[in-house]
């Protein structure tokens, strides 16, 4: 064998590693959400970008249309694609809320800021754009 395909073999390895864990921590993460079709869907955006107000590292992490915001008739949803949800997590994008439990919204042009309380009592901040924010806080009557 060559270098070249040495490198190829050890590249695929690498990669394959790489999507494995991301699959991995990704369907983890994305546990706390029942499948989709079992639930009433109100609004969804699956390409909105925003980021979490928790503290300076997930103010400048954030997802980029790559955000996917879902009401239900009982709860807002914010989560992401499978191969990113590990990410998400990690940036604290990634919420099932009752929509009891949110105490505030403020919208901004298409920029809105959700301010909720988890199942265990922490207030939390998270900003999204999304396409259609009027239809958004219908969906949560806010």
């Amino acid at each position: 064998m060559n270098g070249e395909t040495i490198f190829l073999i050890v590249w695929v390895i690498v990669a394959a590693f790489i999507l494995t864990t991301f699959y991995k921590r990704g369907k983890k993460a994305l546990s706390i959400f029942p499948d989709i079709h079992s639930v009433r869907v109100v609004y969804r955006d699956k390409s909105a970008s925003g980021h979490s107000n928790k503290s300076w590292t997930t103010k400048m992490g954030g997802a980029r249309n790559a955000l996917d915001i879902v009401v239900t008739d009982k709860e807002l949803w914010l989560k992401s694609m499978l191969l990113f949800a590990g990410i998400g997590k990690h940036y604290d994008l990634l919420h099932k809320v009752s929509l009891d439990n949110i105490i505030r919204t403020d919208r901004q042009g298409r920029k809105i800021t959700v301010d909720f309380k988890t199942e265990d009592g922490k207030d939390k901040q998270v900003v999204f754009m999304t396409k259609r924010p009027d239809d958004f806080l219908k969906a949560i009557k806010k």
